[in-house]
C-alpha cells in the first residue's frame, strides 16, 4: 500500500524576514550627536564672546580710570594751592560756559577751603563709562565718566568725591565735581 496524502507537500517557509533596524538607529543617533554638538558649539561661542566683551570692558574701565585719576588729583592740588585758574582749566569747555571762574574762587574762601586743606590723594572707587548723545548742548556729550572715590587728607582724615568728566579732544576734562568732608574736618566758626 502506498501512502497517498492529500496535503500539499511542505514547502520551505517564505515568511518575510524583518529588516535590520541598525541603519535607522545609527541615523537617529548621528542626528542626535549633530544637534548636541551644534548646541555645545553655540554655547561655547556665546561664552567666548561674553568673556571678550567683559574683558574688554574691564580693561577699558581700568585704562580710563588710570587717565581720570590724575585730572581729579590736579584739580585738588590746584585748589590746595589757591590756584582757581589752574583748576578751572581742567574743566571742559561745556562746563566753563556754564560755570564762571568766580564759582571756583568762592571755594577757596573761608570755611569752604576745608574741602582742600591738607589734601594728600584721591582714589577712584567706582567708574561708570557711557557714550552720551543729547539734544541739550549743556549736558556732557560723547565719552562720559561718572566716578566716585575717596579723598585722603593729612592726619588720616578721609572724605569722598563724586565727579562727572567728559572726553574733549581725546583728554578727560571735568564737567562736575563735588567734594565732601566728614564733620570732624570742619573747623568750628570762631
Amino acid at each position: 500500500m502506498s501512502d497517498v496524502s492529500l496535503l500539499p507537500p511542505s514547502e520551505p517557509s517564505t515568511s518575510p524576514i524583518p529588516p535590520d533596524p541598525t541603519p535607522a538607529r545609527a541615523k537617529s543617533r548621528r542626528t542626535l550627536w549633530i544637534i548636541l554638538g551644534s548646541v555645545v558649539g553655540v554655547l561655547v561661542l556665546c561664552i567666548v564672546i561674553a568673556a571678550l566683551v567683559i574683558g574688554r570692558t574691564i580693561l577699558s574701565v581700568s585704562t580710563e580710570q588710570t587717565a581720570i585719576t590724575p585730572v581729579i588729583d590736579r584739580f585738588m592740588r590746584a585748589m590746595t594751592q589757591h590756584d582757581a585758574q589752574a583748576a578751572y582749566q581742567l574743566f571742559s569747555s561745556r562746563a566753563q560756559r556754564q560755570t564762571p571762574l568766580a564759582d571756583l574762587t568762592t571755594l577757596l574762601e573761608g570755611p569752604n577751603y576745608t574741602l582742600f586743606d591738607g589734601y594728600q590723594s584721591v582714589t577712584i572707587d567706582t567708574t561708570n563709562l557711557t557714550s552720551a548723545i543729547n539734544t541739550n548742548p549743556d549736558v556732557p556729550q560723547g565719552s562720559v565718566a561718572m566716578v566716585n572715590g575717596t579723598v585722603t587728607y593729612a592726619g588720616g582724615v578721609t572724605g569722598s568725591f563724586r565727579a562727572t568728566l567728559e572726553k574733549e579732544d581725546g583728554e578727560w576734562r571735568l564737567f562736575f565735581i563735588n567734594v565732601t568732608v566728614p564733620p570732624s574736618k570742619l573747623k568750628p566758626a570762631t
